[in-house]
């Protein structure tokens, strides 16, 4: 298993980063991890999914794996103002606060509903978000187990 730490070069400009808040570097038409950037270079190219640690930090594997299904979930899943994308959002507000929302994923769809409901949109989901959003959960899970990535991240270590 390999893993990233402190001084491993980015994505982009191939430089060790050596501080900061290192960045994940999905992609986003397929479940693949491409590596770690500084925040910095990875700011302006959209066409790629981010993770921003905050370390000192540790992401296991399986995480990390979790991580990519995620990602690769989220972005195809309708966005913008087709129907159904609610749940996109809502996976958007469990990625927001990971890894401590995999504790309580329930908590992050009731923060994802009352915010939605201060936004004011019209409400396009058809069918059981709750429902949804929890399948999905598991489906991304069951994913990352059978295809786990074999890299975790470790910016404890100096």
């Amino acid at each position: 298993m390999q893993t990233i730490t402190w001084k491993h070069p980015c994505f982009f400009c191939k430089r060790p980063i050596q501080r900061g808040k290192p960045t994940l570097t999905f992609a986003t038409d397929r479940p693949e991890l491409l590596g770690i950037c500084h925040a910095t270079c990875g700011a302006t190219k959209y066409r790629y999914g981010y993770f921003q640690t905050c370390p000192p930090d540790f992401l296991s594997e399986e995480r990390v794996s979790f991580l990519v299904q995620l990602y690769y979930t989220l972005y195809s899943l309708p966005g913008g103002e087709q129907p159904n994308h609610e749940l996109r959002m809502c996976l958007a507000e469990f990625l927001h606060d990971y890894p401590g929302s995999i504790t309580n994923a329930l908590a992050s769809l009731k923060k994802f509903l009352d915010r939605y409901k201060q936004w004011s949109r019209v409400w396009l989901y058809h069918g059981d978000l709750e429902t949804d959003f929890l399948r999905t959960l598991g489906q991304i899970q069951k994913a990352a187990r059978e295809e786990p990535v074999g890299i975790e991240m470790d910016f404890r270590k100096s």
